[in-house]
């Protein structure tokens, strides 16, 4: 036992620089660690089940769920601007021409005006939400009778989806004097992807990717499918031990970058790995009718590399990241002029690695008569993603605009008159002033404590029939990760 503590304690330690990493903003993307992996103090009883001569040795769990974030403050700042510290906020922040600074957006970087202090211009403040409705179904077979001590367990959550940025603004209209210049829009307006017609002084592009939607969104489906296949090597009265090995099929639904903070369930990518399971008898009533036990669990996977979408931000070579740079105008170098948001360029196929994931479940089980009571701690950790674009970036297609011009002529992307710094160039490459900001589409490293309990009846009838109830909740101590709340209700069958 202490050689569990010392250990458990040893991992603490090499854990604990994450949990004082710094929070991030200017996110285009959050991967969420998925049903399954938030569902794992739901399914307690997982494991190695004992075979009865008189059954087949299975356990049929099903349990409905509902579950929604709480740290909506600190996803704010996640998808919100600023470059440093004090003003990533939770805001965007678009300022006038003639006041902006690094930490935000000009006015006329979204609105293009050939006067910079007439573009629209204020502040977006976000509040994003996900909440997830489903239902899971979980198998749990002895295979004694092919094995003695051989067990498997396979899980499928179908799960409804739904995101919310609920974005309110305080803004100040467009105030150019003609309707094709953007007479009286605003930001919502803009956010939204609602400006179209806009022809003076050059052709500008409604936001096609990332728009923040004044409704919510949502999917449904099935949110991946998980295996396991386990070995019970100790066995004893009041102890057993089983290893695993454990696989992650990938269900779930595709990323678009259509809007920003899409509902997603599932992942895209196939994982794989190994687990070692424990279960210990703490104290036992002498008449068998209490007693108390703990239980603990440990697991390693591999996120393999699969193609999803995700939307690239816009890096300064001096200053370093532009502030939500995915939503600043772009100039194209076309026979008719015409400036968009980068997100409409930038939004592309790309490679993404989950890499290493560790989660470990660590709890106690008191028994008494057919009723039985869980706490539990869960530990969750995973890698930055490594996030690489399949296609190459064209880096002779787009630049970034200078302020307002009258007659702008953006044929060629080394004019210093209408293009400042030169062609957008690809992520690496520092030769001219901005290149593509690979970082913005990555999740950074992720560290989640999840603590809960249940509590679990069991009848004694022909067909066990066992109810349970129980809920769970999340923290971090940083923005990297979707915390949320937690309640379930399960039925189960042992036949």
């Amino acid at each position: 036992m202490k050689k569990i503590i010392h250990g458990l304690l040893a991992a603490a330690s090499v854990m604990s620089p994450f949990m004082l990493s710094a929070d991030v903003a200017n996110k285009t993307f959050i991967a969420d660690r998925g049903t399954l992996s938030s569902n794992c103090l739901l399914g307690l009883s997982s494991g190695a089940k004992d075979c009865k001569k008189d059954g087949l040795g299975a356990d049929i769990t099903v349990a409905g769920f509902f579950r929604q974030s709480h740290n909506n403050t600190k996803l704010a700042r996640y998808f919100g601007g600023g470059t440093t510290a004090a003003d990533q906020n939770g805001t965007i922040e678009v300022a006038t021409g003639t006041t902006g600074t690094t930490n935000a957006l000009y006015g006329w970087q979204v609105d293009y005006t050939a006067t910079e202090s007439q573009a629209a211009y204020g502040t977006v403040t976000l509040n994003p939400r996900r909440t997830e409705v489903g239902a899971q179904v979980q198998w749990n077979q002895c295979l004694n009778k092919l094995v003695k001590g051989l067990w498997f367990s396979v899980a499928a959550p179908v799960v409804y989806v739904r995101t919310e940025m609920r974005a309110t603004y305080d803004q100040t209209a467009n105030a150019t004097g003609a309707a094709n210049a953007g007479l009286g829009n605003n930001l919502s307006d803009i956010f939204s992807g609602n400006v179209t017609g806009r022809t003076s002084p050059v052709i500008q592009s409604a936001l096609t990717n990332q728009k923040l939607t004044s409704t919510y969104n949502h999917e449904t489906g099935v949110a991946d499918v998980s295996a396991v296949l386990g070995y019970k090597f100790v066995e004893e009265a009041n102890y057993s031990f089983s290893g695993s090995v454990h696989a992650n099929i990938p269900t779930g639904n595709k990323q678009a970058g259509v809007v920003a903070f899409e509902p997603i369930y599932g992942s895209r990518n196939f994982s794989f790995g190994a687990g070692l399971h424990g279960n210990f008898n703490l104290w036992r009533s002498e008449d068998k009718k209490s007693e108390l036990n703990m239980h603990a669990c440990g697991k390693y996977s591999y996120g393999f590399g699969a193609e999803q979408v995700r939307t690239l931000g816009l890096s300064s070579n001096t200053d370093g990241v532009v502030a939500a740079g995915h939503y600043s105008n772009v100039a194209k170098a076309i026979a008719t002029d015409t400036v968009l948001p980068l997100a409409n360029v930038s939004t592309l196929a790309v490679t993404v690695e989950p890499k290493s994931r560790i989660e470990a479940v660590a709890g106690f089980c008191y028994r008494f008569n057919r009723i039985s009571v869980d706490v539990a701690y869960n530990l969750f950790y995973n890698q930055a993603e490594n996030v690489k674009v399949k296609a190459l970036w064209d880096e002779t297609s787009h630049g970034r605009p200078v302020s307002g011009e009258a007659t702008p002529v953006f044929t060629d992307l080394t004019e210093t008159d209408y293009i400042t710094g030169g062609a957008i160039l690809a992520p690496g490459n520092t030769a001219n002033s901005y290149t593509v900001d690979l970082s913005a589409a990555s999740t950074p490293a992720q560290l989640v404590h999840k603590v809960g309990g249940g509590v679990n009846y069991s009848f004694e009838t022909k067909l066990p029939i066992s109810l349970g109830a129980g809920a769970d909740v999340e923290l971090s101590s940083n923005n990297h990760s979707i915390n949320s709340w937690s309640v379930w209700a399960k039925l189960g069958f042992s036949f």
